[in-house]
């Protein structure tokens, strides 16, 4: 038995022996026999820094901080109060316009409502005098006679749609009388209004100083009667270039131009026969008038379209 523990003593101190001999060459080498060295060195992905990569300092705990890619993209900064203000100053322009048109369109129709409930035989009676020489002499007696002022109701709303019209007309092209529409608007009546009342005048002037009053009255009816007409078309033109879209807008200004253009050749047509007598023996006043009065004018804005 004894001998057995002797044995087993020797075991164990030849197993220590061998434990500490390895340590004790390792703490003659300098080294720390605890310290792993690693298998595989495994490159950064991406260029990006691990976290928990120490940095060379000798301390175990410091920590670098990870680099930013090179292809990332960086967040957008957020827009200042200043550029919001104005990218949303466009969209409040565009809706104060669209009220104005919603305003401006539903007075007209509202107007024009009024006038035919009220004036609906008067304006029966222009619509066959625009065809027929015999009524529209007729009316010119009995506008003589005092029963002129519906039709002034009716030149009225003409002047309001050719002033809505020409404000339209400017706009498509780029043209501004006014930063306020409803003072551009007023601008635009005002001129149409101004135009056909100078022509008025001058007629009315050509009547007192040559001997031909009965044709110039006649003639100054036949412009009334004819803008009449013209005022109820450009109710619906006006809609249409409010309301259309922006590449329908032109087709609805050639629609526009013809019908306008035809009307004006019909009203010329009608000026001569109510002149012809007067043709014969005066054709250089009557070329004046036609050159200075009726041709100028519409030269002139045709000017003003093309340069626009």
């Amino acid at each position: 038995m004894q001998m057995l523990k002797n044995t087993i003593g020797a075991l164990l101190a030849t197993v220590a022996l061998l434990f500490l001999l390895p340590l004790s060459s390792a703490t003659q080498d300098g080294g720390n026999p605890f310290e792993l060295s690693p298998r595989l060195s495994i490159p950064p992905s991406d260029g990006i820094a691990d976290s928990a990569t120490t940095a060379d300092t000798g301390n175990p705990f410091d920590l670098v901080a990870p680099a930013e890619p090179a292809g990332r993209p960086k967040p957008a900064a957020t827009p200042p109060p200043a550029s919001r203000k104005t990218a949303s100053a466009p969209a409040s322009v565009q809706s104060r316009y669209r009220t104005f048109l919603l305003i401006a369109n539903i007075s007209i129709l509202l107007l024009l409502t009024v006038l035919i409930t009220l004036l609906r035989s008067q304006a029966g009676k222009a619509y066959r005098a625009f065809f027929n020489d015999n009524l529209l002499s007729q009316l010119q007696r009995e506008r003589e006679a005092g029963g002129g002022l519906p039709y002034y109701f009716f030149y009225g709303f003409f002047m309001i749609n050719a002033g809505f019209f020409a404000f339209l007309l400017a706009r498509h092209y780029g043209l501004s009388f006014s930063h306020n529409y409803w003072a551009g608007l007023l601008y635009c009546i005002g001129g149409a209004a101004g135009l056909f009342l100078a022509k008025h005048i001058l007629l009315g002037f050509l009547a007192f100083v040559f001997p031909i009053d009965k044709e110039v009255h006649l003639y100054s009816f036949t412009i009334i009667v004819f803008s009449i007409m013209l005022g109820f078309f450009l109710v619906i033109v006006n809609l249409l270039l409010s309301y259309s879209p922006e590449e329908s807008t032109q087709w609805v200004l050639y629609g526009a131009y013809a019908c306008i253009g035809a009307t004006y050749i019909f009203r010329s047509l009608r000026g001569l026969f109510i002149g012809n007598r007067f043709l014969l023996f005066h054709k250089f006043h009557f070329l004046l008038y036609i050159c200075t009065v009726e041709i100028a004018p519409v030269l002139v804005l045709a000017k003003l379209v093309l340069n626009s």
